[in-house]
């Protein structure tokens, strides 16, 4: 291959001026991608007829900012200006709704006036507010007031790392700290969905304590759409800046997370050595120099910090790290071993409170294997940091003591601990507890010696004990959903006596220091509150809210927030009870349950894991400094502390059965399916811990299972035959459904780009699938061997029923959107039922599409089938034990029908639940959980 061309010789082709030499350049161009890439770029660029960089276009000159001070634009009032460029113009304001300081960013007026541009607006805003990380800047509000878009965000005291870099590179402790900042604050950003595409030093602000924060989010996209006008940089590129953009954005591909691994890579060289990674005097040399260049990597300058660099600066995505978890864990590490660093992260600033909702991609991490039964599963991260640093992945979190605790086991019968509380002497502890099939008991032990006493309520689970004797009971407390388990609030005296009730569908409640008040959280409003005091919504979320405790002064609260009830991912936060303000202490973890107040009301014990299934004890400072207390094979679970720091903790094991009932006699009065079994007879087909059952093939004789697991090897879609054997695996991913014929397999995938595949299992071709604009698939059922009825939602959107089609065919839709629910096909499969959000019975008629709600509600309910003849519905609860209703498609009327009651051993909840036509053979998943108590001590010391 030639040569490549120069900046000069490529900025004289861009301005249409042939070259001496014009056969090599054409021939050179044609088989070198950067030089080509390189060329397209200045090509786009509104170049002046010097080779400079392109001066700003007068017909778009900045806009008079300085005369909006003093105007109100909706709630908020303009006091002064703080920045400006040809992005737009940062004000200082104040929000007369909420009485608080904000920073307001206007843009330009042509970017009010496109509804399209204004949509596109909001969908970024949202998304970024959705990140809730004390790295990130956060976002309040977007909107429009006489013809000037803006965004809200919080005011932030400190300058942009461009200024701090203007005085020299900072010492390298420092530099470690700031790339740190960036990683974990960009690893949340990522773990919501959202790719930032424009990271450089002008984007990034320092705060006053020494906190990197991160400018921007969302908005990066809607600059490219937009063009250079709305670009407040000097190259105006489509997306991204020369110098900080990765390869393959400056070759016009897409960019994703590992693209803003590649601009943290420039900006830590930045930061390390006091120049830039990629520069030059134009925007074509700097453009130039990251398709061709890499920087030195002075080994003896930067020490451990080079090998660092040089994969987060590698050309090729694929050798990079793979996400920017990766990389903060390498970067913590470093920062533990460099001398004179700070012992401790700086102190992180408040967050405003968690916003409802959220894009619902997941992070690209390791996971735990409930977050993929349930949710949509994401890829292990690779082991980039111990191939660099010769460690874990993972530095170790350092423990508060060199001693282990110990551990004394309180409880010896088998069943699942729900939950425990100390009273206020530390001297007893009470604990809820189904021991060996038993209901749901609380029961008293007193820790110096004695056999637990159970209390004199039926069915009860403790929730709290007050400062005053007074116990907060959780009476029937049974699933309705996914992990969610809620019952009636009442309250009793320790002594004894009658309970008296408060309230109803309450998960859980927390008594205040002094006992005069509760706490509780309780479903309702966008999904679930948080009432403090009672009636008082302190944060009304979409998502999952959990083991919330009230601190010991009384002014604040901990809980976990996962993004929803059927996954325990989630986020250590901290509620302040006087302005409602959220901030996250700990963020990110795969799996999480279990949580108390230290004593000392500065610090959170909590159980989690970043991946796997494996919970260790941590615990994270108000100003989150996190530490591991223990780490243990097995789910260790923090209930509660003594004022000694005595620990109540459980070690749980959790796995989902996928169980088979095997028919006697046809409830219907059909014939016998398998007579020598006993009617309802149940035989336990997992393949491994966790196996979830997915559909039933048309002749009864094949189940169609999901298997989780951390090994992506052997997770995924089996057939397993029901009268036993081994399981045949057809492909990766979790099954949805098994076609009429047997031959082909739907499967659900994480991947936006293709939500749903499909194999053969006669052979490894995999038929392709037209889903057109469905980017989430939630259910499928086939209607024939080249149809499906696929539950699914196209991005930004609700979901609904689909027509999908093998091969070209676009998908069309059958029902309005957020009109949806699991869906079952009648035997001649031409209709579809389903029970939607807001409890309504539909019957879907396929061709044409008609949708027919029947009458009758049915909240907390699932269509479970249809029997032999398509004149009924067979619909069953979500509680436990399962019962089954059969309604008539024509009048809607319903019937009891029968009963099916999983073994109470453990019991969590029933997650799936398959009928054949006929009402015989049935099968379903359950998640069983066993528990052991245990008293841990002595804690280890602050």
């Amino acid at each position: 291959m030639t040569p490549c061309l120069g900046e000069d010789e490529l900025l004289e082709l861009a301005h249409g001026r042939p070259l001496g030499d014009s056969p090599r350049a054409e021939a050179h161009l044609a088989d070198c991608p950067d030089c080509s890439a390189l060329l397209a770029q200045l090509l786009a660029q509104p170049l002046t007829p010097s080779v400079q960089d392109p001066a700003p276009d007068p017909a778009r000159s900045t806009p008079r900012w300085g005369t909006f001070v003093g105007r109100a634009l909706g709630p908020y009032r303009l006091e002064a200006q703080i920045g400006a460029g040809a992005m737009g113009a940062v004000y200082r304001a104040w929000d007369e709704r909420l009485c608080r300081r904000v920073a307001i960013k206007l843009l330009p007026a042509h970017a009010a006036g496109s509804a399209e541009l204004a949509r596109r607006l909001a969908i970024e805003a949202r998304a970024a507010a959705a990140i809730a990380h004390p790295h990130v800047v956060t976002i309040y509000d977007v909107g429009e007031a006489d013809g000037t878009a803006y965004v809200v965000a919080e005011l932030v005291d400190g300058e942009s790392l461009r200024s701090v870099l203007e005085r020299g590179a900072p010492p390298r402790p420092r530099a470690l700290r700031l790339g740190l900042d960036l990683a974990r604050g960009l690893a949340a950003a990522h773990a919501q969905g959202v790719v930032h595409r424009d990271l450089k030093p002008e984007n990034l602000l320092v705060t006053r304590d020494g906190t990197l924060k991160i400018l921007d989010f969302g908005l990066a996209k809607l600059r490219g759409e937009l063009g250079a006008d709305l670009d407040s940089t000097a190259s105006g590129t489509v997306q991204g800046t020369a110098g900080y953009m990765a390869p393959e954005q400056a070759r016009g591909q897409p960019a994703d997370a590992r693209s803003d691994v590649f601009a943290v890579g420039a900006i830590l060289y930045e930061l390390a050595t006091g120049r830039r990674a990629f520069d030059g005097a134009s925007y074509a040399e700097r453009l130039s120099a990251v398709l061709r260049d890499t920087p030195p990597l002075d080994a003896a300058a930067l020490g451990p910090l080079a090998p660092v660099l040089e994969r987060c600066l590698d050309k090729e995505p694929a050798r990079r790290f793979q996400s920017a978890q990766d990389l903060a864990w390498v970067l913590e590490g470093l920062l533990e071993a460099a001398p004179g660093a700070a012992p401790t992260p700086a102190p992180l600033p408040e967050h405003p409170p968690a916003r409802p909702g959220g894009p619902t991609t997941r992070p690209s991490r390791g996971v735990p294997r409930r977050a993929f039964l349930l949710g949509g599963a994401a890829a292990t991260a690779t082991g980039v940091a111990g191939f660099l640093l010769g460690r874990s992945r993972r530095p170790p979190l350092p423990t508060e003591t060199p001693a282990p605790p110990t551990f004394q086991q309180l409880t010896y019968r088998h069943g699942r601990v729900m939950s425990a509380r100390f009273t206020r002497d530390g001297r007893s502890l009470l604990y809820g507890a189904a021991w060996d099939g038993d209901p749901l008991a609380t029961y008293v032990l007193r820790l110096d010696g004695g056999v637990p006493q159970p209390l004199a309520v039926p069915s009860a689970d403790i929730l709290a004990v007050s400062s005053r004797g007074d116990l907060a009971l959780c009476l029937g407390r049974h699933h309705v959903d996914g992990q969610c388990a809620t019952g009636r609030l009442a309250l009793v005296p320790l002594e004894g006596g009658v309970p008296r009730v408060l309230l109803d569908d309450v998960q859980e409640a927390d008594f205040t220091p002094d006992g005069s008040e509760l706490a509780v959280v309780r479903r309702g409003g966008h999904g679930f509150r948080l009432e403090w005091p009672l009636g008082h919504a302190l944060l009304d979320s979409s998502r999952w809210i959990t083991h919330a405790r009230i601190a010991p002064d009384g002014r604040r609260l901990a809980c976990l927030l996962h993004q929803n009830h059927h996954d325990d991912q989630g986020d250590v936060v901290v509620i302040e009870r006087a302005t409602g303000r959220v901030r996250t202490l700990s963020a990110g973890w795969g799996t999480a349950a279990g949580l108390a107040w230290d004593p000392s009301g500065d610090r959170v014990w909590f159980s989690a894991a970043r991946t796997g299934a494996d919970s260790a004890i941590h615990t994270v400072t108000l100003d989150g400094r996190e530490r591991t207390i223990i780490q243990a094979p097995g789910r260790l679970r923090v209930h509660d502390l003594t004022a000694d720091r005595r620990v109540a903790v459980t070690l749980d094991a959790w796995r989902l059965r996928a169980m088979v009932g095997l028919p006697g006699t046809s409830p219907t009065g059909g014939p016998e399916h398998e007579p020598e079994h006993e009617p309802g007879h149940e035989v336990d087909r997992s393949l491994s811990e966790f196996s979830l059952v997915a559909d039933l093939s048309a002749d009864g004789r094949t189940l169609l299972v999901g298997e989780i697991g951390d090994d992506p090897a052997t997770s995924g879609a089996y057939l397993r035959p029901i009268e036993g054997g081994a399981g045949l695996r057809i492909g990766a991913g979790m099954p949805l459904a098994l076609s009429p014929g047997g031959d082909r397999v739907a499967a659900r995938t994480p991947d936006a780009s293709k939500p749903l595949v499909v194999y053969l299992t006669t052979s490894a071709e995999q038929p392709a699938v037209a889903l057109g604009p469905i980017t989430k698939v939630l259910r499928a059922r086939w209607i024939d061997d080249t149809r499906l009825v696929v539950v699914g939602a196209a991005a930004e959107r609700r979901p609904r029923l689909w027509r999908v089609h093998l091969g070209d065919t676009p998908p069309a839709p059958l029902t309005d959107e957020g009109h949806y629910g699991p869906c079952e096909l009648d035997p001649a499969r031409r209709r579809a039922a389903f029970i939607d959000p807001d409890g309504r019975l539909t019957v879907v008629h396929l061709a044409p599409p008609r949708a027919e709600v029947l009458p009758g509600a049915y909240r907390e309910q699932v269509v479970s089938a249809w029997l032999s003849g398509g004149d009924a519905i067979v619909v069953r609860t979500r509680t436990t034990p399962l019962r089954l209703l059969r309604v008539d498609p024509r009048s809607g009327a319903a019937t009891p029908y029968r009963e099916i009651a999983p073994s109470p051993l453990g019991l969590r909840a029933v997650d799936a639940f398959l009928l054949r036509a006929d009402g015989g053979l049935y099968a379903y998943s359950y998640g069983q959980e066993l528990s052991r108590l245990y008293l841990m001590s002595p804690a280890a010391p602050r």
